[in-house]
């Protein structure tokens, strides 16, 4: 499973100029990082990903970084309620929720 994770981040790191990465990008690629480290699946490189780009997003400035932040609070929300509904873990629901809403809400604006 550790080969598929770096193969991910190789192809994340090919596919993303340097010049275009933003802070978006740049939180992908190193939760991708993170995520392949401390886990044990793909699963947990995709999660990473999301984590890592959200956060990004919401560390942006201007109009951007205020719709990623506003998108992170319902996403962390939505994201909690629903691993607590289906017995996942709470805090790892609301990680991923934010950083999906972070993205969502930045990509919308």
């Amino acid at each position: 499973m550790k080969i598929n994770s770096i193969i991910f981040i190789l192809s994340l790191a090919i596919t993303l100029p340097a010049a275009a990465m933003d802070k978006t990008a740049t939180g992908a690629l190193a939760g991708a990082a993170i995520g392949a480290v401390t886990g044990k699946s793909v699963k947990s490189t995709v999660g990473g990903a999301v984590v890592g780009a959200g956060t990004g997003a919401m560390l942006k400035s201007g109009d951007k970084g205020k719709a990623a932040r506003k998108g992170g609070a319902v996403g962390a929300v939505v994201g909690a309620g629903t691993a607590a509904a289906t017995g996942k873990s709470v805090l790892k629901g609301a990680a991923v929720g934010a950083g999906a809403g972070g993205m969502i809400g930045e990509a919308t604006h």
